[in-house]
């Protein structure tokens, strides 16, 4: 008798513990979500990108490539800086040596005229990937708006070096 009731508890707690997976559909990946989202932008479906980042983003908040694709794709949104610039940020805030997320937040602040904030996050980017060229070139065009000519010409002249060395360096 005894044997019967530890059977028949054991059977119930494991159908007990299937239950949630029987007939529910599989969890989706925040990466794979993310990877989805990202093709979408890439094929120019931005309200379907976006509307995907923003599910990566509830299901998986502190996931920091959620944060970015959807960031990048409002930035790509006529009327949506702020957006863009809030998750740019907390991208960064996830995982701060996301150069991309950083060069992403320079391009957001610089089209919202917030020229400092620009230098700052495209100086950020390049600090952790001294690669990123892009940043430094970005550097020069925002000090010169800034009216700032010396600092202008040092990042001008600091991308121009620095491309004519990696180019030296594929002929060789």
């Amino acid at each position: 008798m005894r044997n019967r009731f530890f059977m028949g508890a054991a059977a119930v707690l494991f159908a007990v513990s299937l239950a949630p997976t029987v007939g529910a559909a599989p969890r989706e990946n925040s990466s794979e979500l993310y990877r989805k989202g990202a093709r979408l932008a890439i094929d120019g479906q931005l309200d379907k990108a976006i509307l995907v980042f923003k599910k990566v983003v509830e299901i998986s908040p502190y996931y920091c490539m959620g944060h970015y694709g959807l960031g990048k794709a409002y930035l790509y949104k006529y009327g949506m800086m702020d957006d863009a610039i809030r998750h740019l940020k907390t991208s960064v805030k996830l995982d701060r040596k996301l150069v991309r997320g950083y060069f992403y937040l320079g391009i957001a602040h610089f089209m919202a005229k917030h020229y400092r904030e620009a230098a700052s996050a495209f100086k950020s980017a390049y600090s952790y990937d001294d690669t990123y060229l892009e940043a430094l070139y970005n550097l020069g065009v925002v000090y010169e708006i800034m009216e700032q000519q010396y600092k202008s010409s040092v990042y001008y002249n600091k991308f121009l070096e620095e491309k004519t060395k990696e180019e030296e360096d594929l002929i060789f």
